[in-house]
């Protein structure tokens, strides 16, 4: 009987045990899921407050600026649900939530056209950051917090940048091509240019006067060919006619 009793004893305490390893486990889980969870939501939170510096250099709507504050306000509300007692979380909501309603109320683009970049290591710069907004915006709208029309509004602008950075660096190789008396080049890229312009139906103020631009530079390349082939012909009339006028010159007398 009491070699029953102490063999029913060891078998609870190692039921007891086993549970206990069963509850730290799950326990250490959550724990671990918790911690990834608020990590991969800091990381959301610092990614999209590197997008917001750069509303200076490149030209953030109002819309594309909200979609921005309200992906931070939905991670640190997310945060403050799995930290509660978390004051910094608490302090950067309600600061969010302050300079949301500043942007719906009082925002205005510091910069209606794009100022074109100074180098080419800039512009692929800004190339990169415009190709994460898009895919920023594309992430908000999939996951329902972006409605269909400002998603595809806000796209479409950022495309539109996209290619106002692209043209203003053909724009500058063209000149350099100029520069360097390389006009078949020059004529190349310009032409390039006003092809893909072609072809955008919604140009706004900015890209007709690239357009424009463009047509300029091609006019003048095509100007300044005519006038040194007529230069070119000119020369050779005169030279063709030189060497006439000394084949049939009166022949001295010696």
């Amino acid at each position: 009987m009491t070699l029953t009793l102490i063999l029913i004893a060891i078998g609870a305490l190692l039921f007891l045990v086993i549970v206990y390893n069963i509850l730290q486990q799950y326990r250490q889980k959550q724990a671990a899921e918790r911690r990834t969870l608020l990590l991969r939501h800091k990381n959301i939170i610092n990614e999209t407050d590197e997008l917001l510096l750069h509303a200076g250099q490149l030209p953030f709507s109002k819309a594309l600026v909200v979609a921005l504050y309200n992906r931070i306000l939905s991670s640190l509300q997310i945060m403050q649900q799995q930290d509660p007692a978390s004051t910094q979380v608490k302090s950067r909501k309600a600061n969010i939530e302050q300079q949301l309603q500043q942007v719906k109320e009082h925002y205005q683009m510091e910069q209606s056209s794009l100022k074109p970049p100074e180098s080419d290591q800039q512009a692929i710069h800004m190339l990169k950051i415009v190709k994460r907004l898009r895919a920023l915006l594309r992430i908000e709208h999939n996951n329902g917090k972006l409605g269909n029309q400002t998603f595809v509004v806000e796209d479409r602008r950022l495309e539109l940048v996209q290619l106002k950075i692209n043209l203003a660096n053909l724009v500058k190789r063209a000149r350099l091509a100029l520069d360097n008396k390389n006009n078949q080049m020059a004529r190349q890229m310009l032409t390039k240019g006003l092809n893909v312009l072609e072809q955008v139906p919604d140009k706004d103020e900015q890209l007709k006067s690239i357009e424009e631009n463009l047509q300029l530079r091609l006019n003048e390349l095509d100007n300044n060919l005519v006038k040194v082939e007529q230069e070119q012909k000119a020369r050779e009339e005169e030279q063709e006619k030189s060497e006439l006028d000394q084949l049939f010159e009166p022949k001295r007398k010696w």
